[in-house]
């Protein structure tokens, strides 16, 4: 039973570890906004706090000896209860976000940096400090039982372990489509009570019932002191030296670094689909529980051999730029994944050192998990800015040269070794430069030999490299230099997008300007931001999305030039709906991505903005947090534009969103969205959105599909959505959209009597928009709101994906 004791209340404190970050960022998301300023500062703050409780288990268990020790944090458990009652008291709700703390600005300011971590330290510091220490202390505090498995506590932290891949689950799947904020506060405090409790009864089984103490208790007489008797000196255990902590450091930051790597590659490169990223992490934490699990050899060994195999064909996926099948493409990413956790964190499952060792294993595992993370999420995007997602690539290399430990002198590396890597460089690079002016690909994506093109290209370059990168792969290090060797080829391969005008990357992941036949294309991920026809001369014609035939087009064209005169535009892209622009308007962008402002403003690019007719100004920021600053009935017409990724901002979606925007507008305003979404259903979350506003706002609906000839002049699929104050604000486009254009007969009759009268004649424009603005059915599902969202109930059913 003590075993089962332990293994629960280590479950449950890593549980409620995994629940905190998602609660206190849901908290502060309408309060402060997305600005990577924010969350850079809340993870460095959750990173230290996870190091600081790892540190704190170590010196603590070291100075005092563990009875002592229990007896110590049985104080800091009471200061986690009166922490709780202190917050309920002054704020009525445990986990105390003040407003008046936060920072004015987002920008990465020290006082910004500061005032932020204090208000999240006032809200979860201490529970969070607590909650970090319980795996190395509670594991150590086993080792002193005198039970039968003391000797080799490691088992527990599988059960850890288990705990974190519910709390991962559970909140996105079962907490948060179910509860609102201020009820998972509760469920927050009173699983922590729970949790307390738990620990001081583990703590008890320590300080009256522990048969075996520390080394450091037996020789000061610690025991004594707590009512034990005096025990024999236990042997002191070597001291650990200092390359076999830096192993363990190593093998803990590269699956980290992974983690992080492949998340963001399959998010965005392959398929942006929502809580995708809770996929790589639960098999991150799989990893752990299978090797602290009695992990056998002989499996252990079988996956060191077949990760390998599965980091070539990861590698060739990168260098082809394959997203089809997306199934087999992404099985085969998080399998080389799980294959390298399995792989890393085996190695460090059998070196684990004795249990007087405990805590400083877990505290340089920890140190290795924090390097990991902030390598990718702080360091690599600064440091790889013009170059793209190179920590990706870089983690797969250095991962093809771990393997299980051996004692093969044959591994080692050698002259030789780097002999043949060159030589695999030099026929690469010359395989890369010969077969892309020997095959072509065709421009458009969809043509019939398309497919066959980039089949024939991807396996002549580098296809022969890597069969020969895998005749090397016996030696790690050779291996891994191998397929160093094949990527860095791979950059003098210019035709993954079509020719390359611009590639940055910043917190916000990597953006690309290409060229690709006669369009130049803004690009994030897999998701196309706009485009601008690079053959045309004069103004620039709005493209994709907001195409003058599409549903953008004929809301300008059809709202009288009296009723827009000023605009507000929330996500700005490349800037095409500023070609809507007239003299006399005044046109307001709100982009939280510098990078997409300096694309769209850079005229080598796209001429929108520098083109605008009326005048236009860009606001850098989060838009909700912006949009409170311009007097209310201020915009005539706001676009809200930011809502066809996989991370949707739910903050600009919520009830008290609405109502923000809705006060922003000018009497007989019109606000128009951008719902397009592959994944997710949006225009019934609107309409009850609508609905849910007092007075109620009228609502129409439209999925615009362009017409073939359409769509080779740049037009895309859309789906937009009206709202305004009433259905009368709304006439003039629905009016139009209606009016069908005149007959060809009828328009040559009116020429041929305007000639015979002596009167010019004009034709008419022709009929721009094919699309309906009809009206949403009523579904019943949730309402969002600022301490409420369910992804879930919105996603979209098989056949309407």
């Amino acid at each position: 039973m003590l075993a089962v004791l332990y293994a629960t209340t280590l479950f449950a404190g890593a549980a409620l570890l995994f629940l905190v970050q998602p609660l206190v960022g849901k908290l502060l998301l309408p309060l402060v906004g997305g600005t990577p300023g924010v969350w850079n500062t809340c993870m460095v703050f959750f990173q230290s706090v996870l190091l600081v409780g790892y540190l704190y288990a170590h010196r603590s268990t070291g100075r005092l000896g563990v009875r002592r020790q229990a007896l110590f944090h049985l104080l800091l458990l009471a200061a986690v209860a009166v922490s709780f009652k202190a917050a309920i008291a002054v704020t009525g709700a445990p986990v105390p976000v003040v407003p008046s703390m936060l920072p004015d600005d987002q920008d990465s300011s020290v006082l910004m940096v500061a005032q932020l971590g204090l208000t999240v330290g006032v809200a979860v510091g201490l529970p969070f400090l607590v909650l970090s220490t319980t795996s190395p202390l509670l594991q150590r505090w086993f080792a002193a039982t005198g039970h039968p498995a003391a000797r080799d506590p490691y088992f527990l932290y599988a059960a850890s372990n288990a705990g974190s891949l519910l709390g991962l689950l559970a909140y996105p799947l079962l907490i948060e489509p179910r509860l609102a904020l201020k009820h998972q506060q509760w469920v927050f405090a009173g699983g922590v009570m729970g949790y307390i409790g738990l620990v001081v009864a583990c703590a008890l089984t320590v300080v009256r019932g522990g048969s075996r103490a520390a080394p450091h208790e037996a020789a000061t007489g610690a025991d004594t002191a707590a009512g034990a008797g005096p025990e024999p000196p236990a042997p002191v255990a070597a001291p650990i030296a200092a390359p076999r902590v830096a192993r363990w450091v190593m093998l803990a930051a590269l699956p980290s670094s992974l983690l992080l790597g492949v998340t963001t590659h399959v998010s965005t490169d392959l398929a942006p689909v929502p809580l995708l990223w809770v996929v790589p992490l639960a098999l991150y934490l799989v990893s752990f529980i299978l090797v602290f699990a009695r992990w056998p050899d002989g499996v252990h060994r079988f996956v060191g051999r077949v990760t390998p195999m599965l980091l070539l064909f990861v590698v060739l996926t990168l260098l082809t730029n394959a997203a089809e099948p997306l199934a087999v493409v992404g099985l085969l990413h998080m399998l080389a994944f799980f294959g390298v956790c399995l792989v890393c964190h085996g190695e460090l499952a059998k070196d684990r050192p004795p249990a007087e060792h405990l805590t400083a294993f877990y505290f340089w595992m920890s140190l290795g998990g924090v390097i990991g993370g902030t390598f990718n999420a702080l360091l690599a995007p600064i440091l790889f800015s013009a170059v793209g997602m190179v920590e990706y690539p870089l983690a797969l290399v250095l991962a093809a040269a771990v393997r299980p430990r051996s004692a093969d002198p044959e591994e080692r590396l050698k002259g030789a070794d780097v002999a043949l890597v060159l030589v695999l460089l030099a026929l690469s690079v010359g395989l890369v430069l010969a077969v892309q002016h020997l095959v072509r690909v065709p421009a458009e994506p969809d043509a019939p030999d398309a497919l066959t093109a980039r089949l024939l290209r991807g396996g002549l370059m580098f296809g022969l490299p890597g069969a020969a990168a895998f005749a090397l792969v016996r030696k790690p290090a050779r291996y891994a230099l191998a397929l160093a060797a094949i990527l860095a080829a791979g950059a003098f391969d210019t035709g993954h997008f079509g020719e390359t005008l611009h590639k940055e990357r910043n917190f916000f992941g990597v953006i690309r300007v290409t060229r690709d036949g006669k369009f130049v294309k803004l690009i994030h991920g897999t998701t196309l931001h706009g485009q601008q026809r690079a053959d045309e001369p004069g103004p620039p014609r709005p493209m994709t999305y907001y195409h003058q035939k599409g549903p953008v087009g004929h809301l300008f064209a059809s709202l009288p030039p009296e009723r827009v005169k000023s605009v507000g535009v929330v996500g700005l892209g490349t800037g095409a709906v500023a070609a809507y622009a007239r003299p006399g308007q005044k046109w307001t962008f709100y982009e939280i991505d510098p990078a997409v402002v300096r694309v769209a403003r850079d005229t080598r690019y796209f001429r929108f903005l520098s083109e605008c007719r009326g005048a236009c100004d860009v606001v850098l920021g989060d838009a909700r947090r912006h949009l409170t600053k311009p007097p209310d009935g201020c915009y005539d017409v706001i676009i809200l534009d930011g809502f066809c990724s996989d991370a949707i901002p739910v903050h600009l979606l919520t009830r008290e969103a609405i109502a923000l925007y809705v006060s922003k507008l000018a009497p007989r305003g019109v606000i128009a969205m951008h719902v397009s979404n592959n994944h997710l259903d949006l225009p019934p979350l609107i309409r009850r959105l609508a609905d849910d506003h007092s007075p109620k706002l009228a609502v129409r609906y439209c999925h615009d599909v362009p017409l073939d000839a359409e769509r080779a002049d740049g037009k895309t699929d859309s789906q937009w959505m009206l709202l305004a104050r009433a259905d009368a604000d709304l006439a003039p486009v629905l009016d139009a959209a209606r009016a069908p254009a005149p007959s060809p007969l009828v328009q040559a009759v009116a020429a041929a009597s305007a000639s015979v009268a002596g009167v010019e004649w004009t034709r008419p424009a022709p009929h721009t928009f094919l699309g309906q603005w009809r009206e949403v059915a009523l579904e019943d599902g949730p309402i969002w709101r600022d301490d409420f969202a369910n992804l879930l109930r919105v996603w979209k059913k098989r056949e309407e994906e």
